[in-house]
């Protein structure tokens, strides 16, 4: 039978390795938040309260995400997959199961009110799954470019612009296959509508010979880019053939075929561009958000952040943010710690505790886009004062015997060596200077030092002074020399 001692020493080494295997970084689960603007927060499950969505957020299953007005969240799944949360949305992920830590390959989604646009990656195996519900739809997905719209009577419009996917209602039988450029929309209640080619009014026009084509190729919600302010940014699509374009309100040139590849001029911040197509006696527009971030934002320090050595735990740290782009938001951090999220421009003060020794202050300013500033050094802290010991004399209290003056001499010169050492105890600054009685002396790279000091008959006191490179100063007046 076992030991007791060795069933113990089994469990404390599988223990170990639970610990070894552990690791706080983010589950191969998350998804994780590739751009943000706006007003966009987060539910994480089982909790009521609601926090703000910073760039690089781990977005888990369960979690339930909500826009306001003129706001959008870009997420990348575990898989590659993008979605794109627009405004006036709220939005769950059900589901988020992956083949290494599940077995599964499976994601599930919620679109409860208003719009996202998503390009799935091309699923291989019959296990893989991806499915998106609305309150009236269930829309199963095999790679595909989609965009969904659920409406205030919770109608769902599903449009695809790659590939295919199946759309049941959830409420009334019938399942329709909607392919590349065609949409469906489903009723409350009720069936999928046929599926059909994009119109301007898709709710009401009727699916009639020679109806409206509008596809855009839509620019990315984010350019960091500057060129782009000078070229513009590309956009692409179709229109009827012979239509007419306009991108609020000035024409853009359209190939004979219905083709357009164009630049659109930006500026920094977010910019609203209408573009309007106009053919088959018809009119669409639609509305291009982008948001151009290229500039840094600048960090400017109350007081400068200078190397060097410190004598004091608490080293208070204040300044300013300026950033040049409309509408921008700030994360500030010092040592990876959240300090401030600045609009524009604003300030932000941390103390910083020092520990002992070397310390690396790191000042990092992140705007909404990724663009980084930073301010960083090097500051060495040392409390510890100086260490002093003297050799010679050696008593505290000395004795100087000397014999008097020979007659007709009022006075004969007195003199005293005087040996020591000194130390700067770890963590170690350096000795800056060594005082004695008003006199400074150099002490050797070992830290011992030798010096001659005048006597008077009496009593003379030796005043050191001892101070290191962070300031931390030793004063000692305790020996004293008597001559008689």
């Amino acid at each position: 039978m076992l030991s007791s001692k060795y069933i113990v020493a089994v469990l404390l080494l599988v223990i170990s390795f639970m610990f070894l295997g552990y690791s706080p970084q983010k589950s191969a689960r998350d998804a994780v938040v590739q751009f943000v603007i706006g007003d966009v927060e987060v539910q994480s499950s089982g909790r009521t309260d609601w926090r703000k969505i910073t760039l690089n957020d781990q977005i888990k299953e369960g979690d339930r995400l909500k826009t306001a007005l003129n706001s959008r969240v870009e997420l990348e799944m575990p898989d590659g997959t993008q979605l794109k949360i627009n405004e006036n949305t709220v939005f769950d992920v059900n589901e988020i199961k992956t083949p290494e830590e599940d077995q599964e390959d499976k994601q599930s989604f919620t679109v409860w009110a208003g719009n996202i646009w998503a390009k799935f990656k091309k699923l291989v195996t019959t296990r893989q799954e991806r499915r998106i519900e609305s309150p009236s739809a269930v829309v199963a997905i095999r790679g595909t470019t989609i965009e969904i719209d659920v409406d205030q009577e919770q109608g769902t419009r599903v449009r695809v612009e790659e590939g295919s996917v199946q759309v049941t209602s959830k409420d009334a039988a019938g399942e329709v296959t909607v392919g590349a450029n065609q949409e469906t929309f489903v009723a409350r209640g009720r069936a999928p509508s046929e599926p059909r080619s994009y119109r301007g009014q898709p709710d009401s026009t009727p699916d009639v010979e020679g109806a409206f084509l509008f596809n855009l190729n839509l620019p990315s919600i984010m350019i960091t880019d500057p060129t782009a302010l000078i070229s513009g940014m590309p956009v692409n699509g179709r229109i009827p053939a012979g239509g007419q374009l306009f991108a609020d309100q000035q024409p853009v040139q359209v190939n004979p075929d219905g083709t357009f590849n164009t630049r659109l001029r930006v500026n920094e911040g977010l910019n609203k561009i209408d573009l309007t197509a106009v053919g088959n006696g018809q009119r669409q527009t639609k509305e291009i958000k982008v948001y151009v971030n290229t500039k840094k934002p600048e960090i400017r320090l109350s007081a400068p952040l200078v190397a060097g050595f410190y004598n004091r735990r608490d080293y208070s740290l204040s300044g300013g943010i300026f950033d040049p782009t409309p509408g921008d938001k700030v994360t500030v951090t010092i040592n990876n710690e959240n300090v401030a999220e600045i609009l524009g421009r604003g300030t932000f003060n941390r103390t910083v505790i020092l520990k002992e020794g070397e310390n690396i202050i790191r000042v990092v300013a992140v705007d909404r886009s990724g663009n980084t500033s930073e301010i960083s050094q090097k500051l060495f802290l040392d409390t510890v004062k100086p260490i002093l010991t003297v050799t010679e004399p050696a008593a505290q209290i000395y004795y100087r015997r000397e014999p008097p003056p020979p007659p007709n001499v009022r006075t004969v010169r007195i003199e005293q060596n005087v040996r020591g050492l000194v130390i700067d105890p770890e963590p170690s600054s350096k000795i800056k200077r060594l005082v004695l009685n008003g006199k400074e002396i150099k002490p050797r790279s070992d830290g011992s030092f030798t010096t001659i000091i005048p006597l008077i008959r009496g009593e003379n006191r030796l005043n050191f002074e001892i101070e290191d490179m962070a300031g931390n100063i030793l004063r000692d007046n305790t020996r004293v020399i008597r001559v008689p």
